[in-house]
């Protein structure tokens, strides 16, 4: 059976209900029992001089429907203190690509750039060769949704063997219906050719295939850590109905990332791309959390919605992960971590449908628990997190967490190293996806401790402070200088810029 109730109350002394409720419902004004709802928080329908407080929201929330959320626990949110930081502007880099979603340099200076629709560029002398050094859409599945040439990474040896490792949406097979899935997470290995000025494409290894049942949360970012072994992030394939009939949301956002038996979605993989084992096309690390364990031995970390760029740094694990519905996150994982997805968003729990789904279809519904649960999710400061049977609860939680009004999709960055700007040196610098995009930094302050600080970078001569172009991926050179790709959504209109101080 799921743990028992434990309540934390929130930091501070407004009613609940006028702490959120009141302010954010009528906006959204689904339904009329959402309405209903606001009513009684200020205090019109339940015969009282002011607003419902705390412990009255509380005794409604018993009488709709709580008590069958037995088993959950109510907790807080947590979010990153923001400020204001340095100033800074970018010096050009690369023009004239479309929707480039990785980069990666090379030894001789040359740069390899992915394009999401299959296509490796190369800039060669600061120029951008008009003809890609690979083009895989003849093999890829529709680009649609989050589909594409998502992945890039180089062998560490990379200067003796040419090897790089590429993850895109593959074609589907005979084993996988168009109606039970969407495409193959597809992870191969190719060559360059000797002068490197081109990739064989006939050096193709396909690594892994994973299938996807879903076009979106498919992540994609490669890493190779310090021991040499390759880190793989997977989305969890996109909410999937499991035909479960229980109480709780967290079946109806499917359980992949929180399945480490039947499937290698939502977490980090690590794998031993040079010494294939057991017929398959990798080995397995003998010190992978799960070895000898129940769950698949390839994991590294799990719990994870759409860990959509990673990077290390010093042996630390970065992940940038897309939230849901209320919240996005970074993490330093580890080892064996679990990040608690789909049961938790960051630290917390977020809702599990928009507002007044359920409701709009049977008013009926303000009486099931699950739209209780949603409701509260939503916009209170309060959450109602399920504990599903088998779970400890003993997540990981993030360094960084944001909510989602304004900026709703992170984009994981990189450590800053190098020399130019001093003020960034050793600090995580990373961004979002939705326009108008911000540039953060963040550190681990000196007393430790979650979620970290983060301070936005203010971009010079611009209307708002922020970046023009939707923020895809960032770089690092071999110096430590930082990157940053965007699209405009129009061909040509991809951009890589190097993040310098402003003057």
């Amino acid at each position: 059976m799921p743990q028992c109730w434990k309540v934390n109350r929130d930091h501070d002394n407004h009613s609940l209900f006028e702490f959120r409720f009141v302010h954010v419902l009528p906006e959204i004004h689904k339904s009329s029992v959402e309405r209903l709802f606001v009513l009684l928080a200020k205090g019109q329908l339940n015969g009282s001089a002011g607003p419902m407080k705390r412990r009255q929201f509380l005794r409604l929330g018993a009488i709709t429907g709580t008590a069958s959320l037995a088993g959950c626990t109510l907790q807080t949110s947590s979010d990153s203190e923001k400020s204001s930081g340095i100033a800074i502007t970018f010096e050009p880099e690369v023009t004239g690509a479309t929707f480039p979603t990785g980069m990666e340099f090379l030894p001789n200076g040359d740069k390899l750039l992915i394009e999401r629709t299959g296509q490796v560029l190369m800039q060669s002398n600061g120029e951008l060769r008009r003809e890609p050094v690979l083009d895989l859409s003849d093999q890829m599945a529709q680009v649609t949704g989050e589909k594409g040439l998502v992945g890039i990474a180089l062998h560490p040896d990379f200067a003796d063997n040419g090897k790089l490792y590429l993850r895109y949406s593959g074609q589907l097979t005979e084993e996988y219906p168009e109606d039970e899935w969407s495409h193959i997470a597809v992870l191969s290995e190719f060559e360059m050719t000797p002068d490197r000025s081109g990739i064989d494409p006939d050096s193709e290894r396909r690594i892994l295939e994973e299938p996807e049942p879903g076009q979106v949360h498919n992540a994609g970012g490669l890493a190779f850590g310090p021991e040499g072994y390759l880190h793989v992030a997977l989305g969890d394939g996109q909410r999937t109905d499991l035909g479960d009939t229980s109480w709780s949301w967290w079946h109806e956002q499917g359980g992949a990332a929180q399945n480490t038996t039947d499937n290698l979605l939502g977490g980090i993989l690590r794998i031993d791309v040079d010494n294939p084992s057991d017929d398959r096309e990798y080995g397995i690390p003998s010190d992978n959390p799960l070895v000898g364990e129940n769950g698949r031995d390839e994991y590294f970390a799990w719990g994870l919605r759409n860990p959509y760029k990673i990077s290390f740094d010093e042996g630390r694990l970065f992940i940038g992960d897309v939230g849901e519905q209320t919240r996005e996150s970074v993490y330093v994982s580890e080892k064996g971590a679990n990040h608690g997805w789909p049961i938790v968003e960051g630290s917390s729990c977020g809702p599990s449908t928009a507002v007044g789904h359920t409701i709009s279809d049977n008013p009926a519904n303000i009486f099931n628990p699950k739209v209780w649960q949603s409701v509260t999710n939503r916009v209170s400061p309060v959450k109602v997190c399920p504990t599903p049977e088998g779970t400890d609860r003993s997540f990981v939680h993030p360094i960084v967490e944001y909510r989602r009004s304004g900026s709703r999709s992170v984009t994981g960055g990189y450590v800053y190293r190098g020399e130019g700007i001093p003020e960034l040196q050793g600090k995580y610098v990373f961004g979002d996806f939705v326009q108008p995009c911000p540039i953060f930094a963040t550190e681990q302050p000196d007393g430790g401790g979650k979620p970290w600080p983060i301070q936005e970078l203010v971009v010079e001569d611009s209307e708002n402070g922020r970046i023009d172009g939707a923020v895809l991926s960032f770089a690092r050179d071999p110096q430590g200088e930082v990157y940053v790709l965007t699209t405009g959504f129009e061909q040509g209109s991809g951009k890589v810029r190097r993040i310098v101080t402003a003057e």
